[in-house]
């Protein structure tokens, strides 16, 4: 009697405890335009990750140039849960070779933004130093309009 006391409040527990969890994000939750939080970077301006089919992802890095930020190109993404049994995937890398270096990317999705580590190996034998660096992106609301609208000939309502 008392084991299965002990079996309907450890599967009534549990059931509460799966009610009020927050909701899981996937892979999916990366898809979208993130732009760098810090205005004044001098670093990744903008990241734009793409569905590749099923949970597989693809993501273009933009880096600040001028007069226009730099294409870095697409790469895969990976994902990654907590656990192997973890199908919340709140983590994922991604790696540019350049030729003259190579950047490992790390992305931390946490709700509203996007936490990205950069770890840049130069392989170029010009003594530049290797470098870490971490940014913050938030997902862009923006809607790009073009400057010329078409426009059409209209004539009255009669």
């Amino acid at each position: 009697m008392l084991k299965s006391s002990l079996m309907v409040a450890a599967s009534t527990v549990a059931l509460a405890a799966a009610l009020v969890s927050p909701a899981l994000a996937a892979p999916a939750d990366f898809v979208g335009t993130w732009v760098n939080k810090d205005t004044n970077t001098r670093g990744v301006t903008r990241l734009v990750v793409t569905s590749a089919g099923g949970n597989k992802l693809n993501i273009q890095v933009f880096g600040k140039c001028h007069p226009t930020d730099c294409d870095w190109g697409t790469t895969p993404v990976t994902t990654y849960g907590l656990n192997v049994q973890d199908t919340n995937h709140t983590y994922g890398t991604a790696n540019y070779n350049k030729g003259f270096s190579n950047t490992l990317l790390t992305l931390d999705h946490a709700g509203s933004q996007i936490m990205l580590q950069g770890f840049t190996q130069f392989l170029d034998n010009s003594s530049r130093q290797n470098y870490y660096s971490r940014d913050y992106f938030q997902k862009s609301t923006k809607v790009r309009v073009p400057l010329e609208l078409p426009t059409s000939p209209t004539t009255p309502i009669r």
